[in-house]
């Protein structure tokens, strides 16, 4: 299995904290015959999920501080937990994310969020719709040339499975 080291830009005009500018950075395997496309859509897909589970735990950080200690320590401890898990931190482990965990992460901090601050998830707008879609379109650079996604990745890389790359994840632009 290839190893791939993803890094994602964080996008500039959307940052509301110093740590929002950083990016993110996970691992992801695949095998070498893999086709790009299907690369680029299971990555941006997991790279959408934490980034949805990073922001939702800076925006409940944010809102309980306002709430008080004494109701908000079992919330405390889940968004510890889930920034933990999807840190870049990981990527210094060898640890891999899982889009499973990362949803498994947000639903329990939905459940604590509804229960620690006596109001439902819906009313603290923990939904994200907007950043979700940011990542389906996007580019795999690697080597700095862009990856075609009709070619596979082994085009790239050769056909060694033991092969480990640091991959950079943009956004696409519609100019074709």
């Amino acid at each position: 299995m290839v190893l791939l080291h993803v890094k994602s830009a964080a996008p500039a005009a959307s940052s509301s904290s110093p740590d929002a500018d950083e990016g993110t950075e996970f691992l992801y395997e695949c095998a070498a015959s893999a086709a790009v496309a299907d690369v680029a859509v299971a990555i941006g897909a997991l790279a959408g999920l934490q980034t949805r589970l990073l922001s939702l735990c800076r925006r409940l950080r944010a809102r309980c501080a306002d709430a008080g200690a004494g109701a908000t320590g079992e919330l405390e401890r889940a968004l510890d937990e889930a920034e933990a898990y999807a840190s870049k931190e990981q990527v210094q482990h060898n640890r891999f994310l899982s889009p499973r965990a990362l949803r498994e992460h947000i639903k329990n901090i939905e459940k604590k969020c509804a229960s620690a601050l006596q109001e439902p998830p819906e009313a603290l707008s923990l939904q994200e719709s907007s950043s979700d879609n940011k990542h389906e379109r996007i580019q795999l650079w690697w080597a700095g040339k862009e990856l075609a996604m009709d070619h596979k990745l082994c085009d790239y890389i050769g056909v060694n499975d033991k092969t480990k790359i640091v991959v950079k994840l943009t956004q696409a632009h519609d100019e074709r």
